[in-house]
């Protein structure tokens, strides 16, 4: 018996309901499984890999860079992968997405328009990463702001900023606008180190201890600035405090790093030694 013409057409989401099996589902949620399982292989994989470098002391800013640029690349790969063989479970879909595209010109324009920034953030922020001009660790000023380059993220860049509240930046800003890297070239020799002085203690105590060691240290590089403590934060945890001394080579600036923590560890807690 033929359809009457009066009679109701069968609506997109009753026919994708009607199309639908179980094994649809079945493949949608193996699918999704297996891209959870994958994000957290790489993750894990990436983590290792930087550890490796910080116990054999070769991370260097580059390294971290790359490293976390490429960890959210792959993860973004497999999560895209995952969804497009999802979709492709219903093919009805592609129905939609046509009847959307052809009814929907000036919207598809304006999201056009909409997505235009996002890929563009996405385009410098691996363009930061293989030019690198600036890297994770970097101290760096931007727009009258001085911080150090927290994280590289895959469409926005984050900075420490000195008072311990963090600054955002758009990767395509960063890309475009000029940038004072105040430790370019040299920030594999850079010694930062932050104590915090619980409320009990000292600051003023702790932030010569620490300049003594810095200036007494055999590996410090004398051509360049003097040590400096910063008065980072003062809250109800304490007062941080942030050395920043310019040494010899990496590993002096390690070696720097973990002597003044010693010398800072006495002075905080002298009357528990």
């Amino acid at each position: 018996m033929l359809p009457s013409p009066t009679d109701p057409k069968p609506s997109f989401f009753s026919a994708l309901t009607t199309d639908l099996r179980p094994r649809h589902v079945i493949t949608v949620i193996v699918l999704l499984a297996l891209a959870i399982a994958l994000t957290r292989v790489i993750n894990l994989g990436f983590r290792r890999a930087l550890e490796r470098h910080r116990q054999r002391e070769t991370l260097l800013p580059e390294t971290a860079t790359q490293l976390a640029l490429t960890r959210r690349l792959l993860a973004f790969a497999v999560w895209l992968v995952a969804i497009a063989i999802a979709l492709t479970q219903f093919p009805d879909l592609r129905v939609l997405s046509t009847g959307l595209l052809a009814s929907a010109g000036l919207s598809g324009l304006v999201v056009g328009f909409a997505a235009r920034g996002t890929l563009g953030n996405a385009i410098a922020g691996i363009t930061i990463s293989l030019a690198q001009p600036i890297r994770i660790g970097d101290d760096i000023e931007f727009r009258g702001d001085r911080g150090v380059v927290e994280d590289i993220h895959l469409l926005f860049t984050v900075l420490r900023l000195g008072d311990g509240k963090r600054l955002v930046i758009p990767n395509d800003t960063v890309a475009s606008e000029v940038i004072k890297n105040l430790t370019m070239g040299g920030v594999t020799k850079m010694a930062r180190v932050e104590v915090l002085v619980p409320p009990a203690g000292d600051p003023e105590l702790t932030r010569k201890a620490m300049l003594d060691v810095a200036h007494g240290y055999e590996s410090l590089d004398r051509s360049a600035a003097e040590p400096e403590v910063y008065w980072v934060r003062i809250d109800e945890r304490g007062t941080l405090l942030r050395l920043v001394a310019t040494c010899a080579d990496a590993a002096s600036a390690d070696r720097l790093g973990q002597k003044i923590l010693a010398r800072a560890a006495q002075v905080v807690w002298r009357r528990a030694l």
